[in-house]
Parts: structure tokens; C-alpha cells; sequence
């Protein structure tokens, strides 16, 4: 029975899905206006990690996770850079995506882009104002806390401070001084010369940071949907306003259960450029692999801090070292193994049930993969030792089924073969075959882009659209 830490409560949780056998899971996904560093797809792969143990526990998973490519740092470090708006986040959406391959992490549903929702956020902000949980002020729409007396229930901070009607403009701001925050922002003249602005009831406007979730959220969901996940640091403000938007709006409570991932930090020390201590994902795969850097996240609980180092990393490199052997001689071992008739090996085969047993606990445990990969070793040691005394087909292929099994659910040793397409690149492949049916190639090549943007390529043939992964330029 799946067990789970739920932020909202502090508990651990029996996990019941608003529909039976369904999962409903929203990701905050990146902000595309810099290289993702190591601690952000810490927390893309915790999530990748929940949605392969849900799919192993027989749910079916939907995942979504957003894109946000507008909000005070994209908006900045574009003009910084001299680019355009989108031609600067869909550098980095890029980038994004090759660091999910190089962690094998699978694609979710469907990856919604803020600047795609815009219209959903002034409808919100609209439906709050109406309900007097928001105000317009010098072109600008706030969330007035006040009116929403649950405020504070995810984080638990105190705001017995709160200075009423103080508004804040900045996405991120201190968590001990929570003022009314800014749904649309009023463009500002650089803004509207740039041409980032939206026409609103109250005039230019560009969406804050909050809003958007909550508006791709309920797009993708409803009101209520399963599991929203996250770093810690989203906690407050950006969840708590994610609340505190939605459930004003719908009444309905918004998230099930709240699932955050810990701080990855550097030799004890949090990651910051003055410390010259951050690393980019490429920089370490490039010096460990994609695979290792999988299992030195998975051998940390996600709810624990990950302190990185490169003492740290050459272990988890060795403990993955010493695993992939295993797979290679079981895999070797059977193309000479014996066909002859099939006694069995109760010793082996009889601790077979017990460890799948222990694997699948570990996991219903809270997503608990250190435990998992803990008995993963112990699959590893009982095959070394029947690969020293047996070679019977049979038994050796029990055993690397249950190998690899272990290794799908956890990610790990991809098979070489075709890689299969993300679902959300099939959906937009569908979507441009039906716009190329009726001419309409203004349609067609905006899709073409957006499946580039994802990082595939599409080659129209007479057979039709070949879809392939792009090359890294």
C-alpha cells in the first residue's frame, strides 16, 4: 500500500487517487533563462521517479509540466542576451530537453508554455476581482490575501505581520514579509517596445509568476487533481499563491498531496555563483555519465538534502559499476547456457519473490529508492553467486527478468533500441498532419517549431511524417 509525505499535512499518507487508477501529476517544470544546474533536475528526476513507480504499481499517469518562459528573469536576461523573448527561452526549452535525455528521464503528457495561457490568467484574474480577492492598482491586478483566511497552510509561516494592502511587484520575495502579490503586471514602456504585453481589460499587461501554474494546473486538470511536485524553495511564495489563486477562484480544494524535493548542495555548502560551487548538468554527465548521475540522485530519499562532491560521486559511480556488471555476465551467461532439462535452483529462485516483495515495499514507502537500490545489490549478489555455481537457461532467465525489472522501474541501463516518441511530440505530429490536410501551413510550420522546440525533428515523406530525435549541433 503506497505511503506518502504529504507537505500540506506533514504526514505520511495512505496515497488514494481522486480516480481509482488514475494519476493526475503537475510539475513545476524550469524557467528557460539560464542552463538547468544539477539541483533542478534533481528535482525533475524525483518526479520522473514518482511517475515510474505509480506506472509500476499499475496507475496510469498522466503527467504535465509547465515551461515558464515569461516572468522578471526571462524578461531580463533576453534583453541582457539582445534576443528576443522566445527566441531566448526556446534556447533554453532546448537545452532543457537534452538534459532530460542525458537522465533518461521520461517525457511527461504535455509540457504547456506560459505564454501560451495567457488568456486563461486574465479570465482568472477577472473571476477573483469579482469575488473581491483581487484589485487592479496602476494597471496591475493583486491577490489580496486577507480575503483568503487559509493563507499560510502550506508553508505554516507566520503572518501575523501581513501589512494589509502592501503590494509587491517582484516574483520572489522574503518569506518572513508576504505582502498582496501581482497576478498581471502592468508592461512597462521598455516592455511594450519589446513587444511583451498582453491586451487586458486593464490595459498592457504581462502575467506574474504565480498565476501562471495555477491557470496550466487547472487547464490540465480541473479544479482538484492528485500530486503537484516541486523543490522545497517553491514552497513559499510560489505554492502558497498557487493555493491561495485557485481555491479563491474555484472553491474546491486544488492539490491532494504536496511532494517536495530537498536541496542539492555542494560539500555542504548551497550552490551560488559567488561561491563558484554551481555545475551545470553537461558539465557533470560529461565527467560521470548520464547513468551515474541517475543513481547518485536515486541513492539519496528525496526528502533528504543531497550533499554533492566528487567523493560522493565516484561511490555511486562504483555501486553502478558493480550493478551494470552483473547485468553484463547475465546477459553473457545465457547465450551459453545450459538447455538441458530444468531441475530448478531453489536457493535461487526461492529468494526471487521475497526480493521483488522488499523492492516493491521500499518503493510504497514514500518513493524510498535508497532502500530499493538496496535490494537491488542483494539481486546482484545472489545472481554473482549462482552465475559461480549454475548456467541453467531457465534460472538465469528468472533472474534477469526480475533484474531487469528493477532496473526499468528505477530507470536505469536503457536498453539499446529505438527510442520511443514522447507522447506530447505524437499529439502535436497529429496536429500538424490535420493542418497540412486542409492547407493551412501557417499552422503547420508553428507545429513544426513547436516539436523542434521539444527537441524532435519531423521529415515529411510519401509514407508520411518521420519523426526522429534531433542532432545535437
Amino acid at each position: 500500500m503506497l505511503q506518502v509525505y504529504n507537505t500540506l499535512t506533514r504526514e505520511k499518507e495512505i496515497f488514494k487517487p481522486v480516480k481509482e487508477g488514475e494519476v493526475s501529476i503537475y510539475a513545476c517544470g524550469p524557467t528557460v533563462y539560464n542552463m538547468p544546474h544539477i539541483g533542478n533536475y534533481r528535482t525533475f528526476l524525483m518526479t520522473d521517479n514518482i511517475v515510474r513507480t505509480l506506472e509500476y504499481l499499475g496507475y496510469r499517469v498522466k503527467l504535465v509540466m509547465n515551461i515558464t518562459d515569461i516572468d522578471d528573469k526571462t524578461i531580463r536576461d533576453s534583453k541582457a542576451a539582445g534576443m528576443s523573448l522566445k527566441a531566448f527561452t526556446d534556447k533554453y526549452t532546448a537545452e532543457f530537453f537534452k538534459g532530460l535525455d542525458m537522465l533518461n528521464i521520461k517525457r511527461a503528457f504535455a509540457y504547456p508554455r506560459a505564454t501560451e495561457n495567457v488568456d486563461g490568467m486574465i479570465e482568472l484574474s477577472r473571476k477573483l476581482i469579482e469575488k473581491g480577492l483581487a484589485y487592479e492598482k496602476e494597471g496591475s491586478v493583486y491577490y489580496r490575501i486577507s480575503g483568503f483566511p487559509e493563507y499560510g497552510k502550506l508553508s505554516r509561516l507566520n503572518f501575523d505581520n501581513i501589512l494589509i494592502g502592501a503590494s509587491v511587484d517582484v516574483d520572489e520575495y522574503d518569506k518572513d514579509n508576504p505582502r498582496d502579490f501581482a497576478l498581471l503586471k502592468a508592461s512597462t514602456p521598455e516592455e511594450i517596445e519589446r513587444r511583451i504585453y498582453y491586451d487586458s481589460p486593464w490595459g498592457k499587461i504581462r502575467p506574474g509568476w504565480h498565476i501562471e501554474c495555477s491557470v496550466m494546473a487547472m487547464n490540465s486538470f480541473g479544479p482538484t487533481f492528485d500530486i503537484h511536485t516541486g523543490g522545497v524553495d517553491l514552497i513559499f511564495p510560489h505554492h502558497e499563491n498557487e493555493i491561495a489563486q485557485s481555491e479563491g477562484a474555484t472553491g474546491k480544494p486544488f492539490v491532494c498531496t504536496w511532494i517536495h524535493g530537498e536541496h542539492l548542495i555542494v560539500e555542504g555548502e548551497k550552490m551560488s555563483k559567488s561561491k563558484g560551487n554551481v555545475f551545470t548538468l553537461p558539465e557533470i554527465v560529461e565527467k560521470y555519465g548520464g547513468e551515474v548521475v541517475r543513481f547518485m540522485f536515486l541513492s539519496v530519499h528525496y526528502r533528504k538534502k543531497l550533499d554533492y562532491s566528487e567523493a560522493f560521486a565516484e561511490n555511486a559511480k562504483n555501486n553502478y559499476l558493480r550493478l551494470k556488471e552483473t547485468l553484463d555476465n547475465l546477459e553473457f551467461a545465457m547465450k551459453g547456457a545450459d538447455d538441458k532439462s530444468y531441475h530448478g535452483d531453489p536457493e535461487t529462485l526461492g529468494i526471487l519473490p521475497d526480493l521483488e516483495a522488499q523492492f516493491r515495499h521500499a518503493l510504497e514507502d514514500d518513493f524510498n529508492t535508497p532502500k530499493a537500490l538496496t535490494v537491488f545489490r542483494e539481486l546482484s549478489r545472489a545472481a554473482n553467486l549462482y552465475l559461480e555455481a549454475g548456467k541453467n537457461r531457465k534460472v538465469l532467465e528468472k533472474v534477469y527478468a526480475l533484474y531487469r525489472q528493477f532496473s526499468d522501474v528505477l530507470g536505469l541501463f536503457v536498453p539499446a533500441g529505438k527510442e520511443e516518441i514522447p507522447k506530447e511530440v505524437v499529439r502535436l505530429v497529429e496536429e500538424r498532419e490535420a493542418a497540412r490536410k486542409k492547407k493551412d501551413w501557417g499552422t503547420s510550420d508553428a507545429l513544426r517549431e513547436k516539436i523542434r522546440a521539444l527537441g524532435y525533428v519531423i521529415q515529411d515523406k510519401k509514407e508520411g511524417p518521420n519523426v526522429k530525435k534531433a542532432e545535437e549541433s
